[in-house]
C-alpha cells in the first residue's frame, strides 16, 4: 500500500502493460528475451520436475519383465469380460411393470460406459505399448514381449470401438422444442387451457426426470463392474510397465453428472420453456 491516499502502488494496468510490451517484443522478432520475460513469471513445483527427472533417469522399457506378459494376459482377459458382460443384470428396485422398460433403458447407458472404457483402455494401451517398444534395445526379450502385446491390442483395437451415445437421443429430444414450437404458431386457433399447460409441463419433467434415474442407474452400473472387473487387473499391469501413470477413468462420473444437469433442466427449465412457447400462441 502507498502513502499517499492508500492506493496500490502497482495497478492491474502495470501488469497489462507488461504483457503487451512482451507480445510487440514477439512481433518484433526479438523471442529469447520476450519468452525469458515470460517464463520467470511461471511458479513452478520442484517436487513434481523431481519426479519427472526421476521417470526420464530410469531407463528400463519394462519394470517386470517376467510378470508383464501375465499381468497382459489377465487385462486382456478382464476387459473381454467387462464389455461382453459389465452392463448386463443391473439390481433395481421393483417397478412391476415399468421394470420390464426400466431394465433395458439402464443396461444401454451402462453399455456405453463399459464399451467406451474398454475402448480407452485397448488404445491406451496400444500407445503405451508402441512407445515402450521404441525404447527396447533391438532383439532383447523386453522388445519381443512388447512386440507381441502391441500386434495384439492393435488388432484388438478395430473391435473395440465404443458405442453410441446415450446422450444423442436427449440432444435430439431438446431440439424438437424449436419444432414444437413452429407447430404450435402454425395451430395457434386451437384453444389452449391451463389444465393443457399443466399437463404438459408434468409430462415432460416425468420423461426427462426418469431419462435421468435410467442414466444415473446405469453409470453407477458401469463404473462399479468396471472397479470391480477391470481396474485392478490394469493396476497390475501398469505396476508391470512401470511409470507410465494410471489406467484411464470411465464415463460414470460424466453421465451422472449430465443426469444431475437433466434432472434442473426438468424441473426447472422445462416448465419455463413450456409456458413461453404456449404464450407464443395466444
Amino acid at each position: 500500500m502507498s502513502a499517499g491516499g492508500g492506493r496500490r502502488s502497482r495497478l492491474f494496468l502495470d501488469d497489462l502493460s507488461d504483457q503487451l510490451d512482451q507480445a510487440f517484443k514477439l512481433l518484433r522478432g526479438d523471442t529469447d528475451s520476450a519468452a525469458d520475460l515470460a517464463f520467470a513469471g511461471i511458479a513452478v513445483d520442484s517436487r513434481v520436475e523431481a519426479q519427472l527427472l526421476g521417470q526420464l533417469a530410469r531407463r528400463e522399457p519394462l519394470a517386470h519383465p517376467n510378470h508383464f506378459l501375465d499381468a497382459h494376459r489377465l487385462a486382456m482377459r478382464a476387459l473381454e469380460v467387462l464389455d461382453r458382460d459389465g452392463h448386463r443384470h443391473p439390481r433395481l428396485p421393483r417397478l412391476w411393470v415399468l421394470g420390464a422398460v426400466a431394465e433395458p433403458a439402464v443396461e444401454y447407458v451402462a453399455r456405453y460406459v463399459v464399451q467406451s472404457y474398454v475402448a480407452d483402455a485397448v488404445r491406451g494401451l496400444s500407445r503405451l505399448y508402441a512407445r515402450r517398444e521404441s525404447q527396447t534395445e533391438p532383439r532383447s526379450l523386453e522388445r519381443q514381449l512388447l512386440a507381441r502385446a502391441r500386434a495384439q491390442t492393435d488388432r484388438l483395437t478395430l473391435g473395440f470401438r465404443g458405442a453410441v451415445s446415450p446422450l444423442t437421443g436427449i440432444l435430439a429430444g431438446g431440439a424438437a422444442i424449436p419444432v414444437l414450437a413452429s407447430l404450435a404458431k402454425k395451430f395457434g386457433h386451437i384453444p389452449l387451457y391451463s389444465w393443457v399447460i399443466a399437463g404438459i409441463i408434468i409430462a415432460l419433467s416425468v420423461i426427462f426426470g426418469s431419462l435421468s434415474w435410467v442414466m444415473i442407474q446405469g453409470a453407477g452400473l458401469a463404473h462399479r463392474r468396471a472397479t470391480v472387473i477391470a481396474v485392478p487387473p490394469l493396476r497390475a499391469l501398469y505396476e508391470t510397465i512401470g511409470d507410465c501413470g494410471n489406467p484411464p477413468q470411465d464415463d460414470g462420473r460424466s453421465i451422472a453428472a449430465a443426469a444431475i444437469g437433466l434432472t434442473a433442466v426438468a424441473w426447472f427449465v422445462l416448465p419455463i420453456v413450456v409456458v413461453a412457447v404456449l404464450a407464443l400462441v395466444r
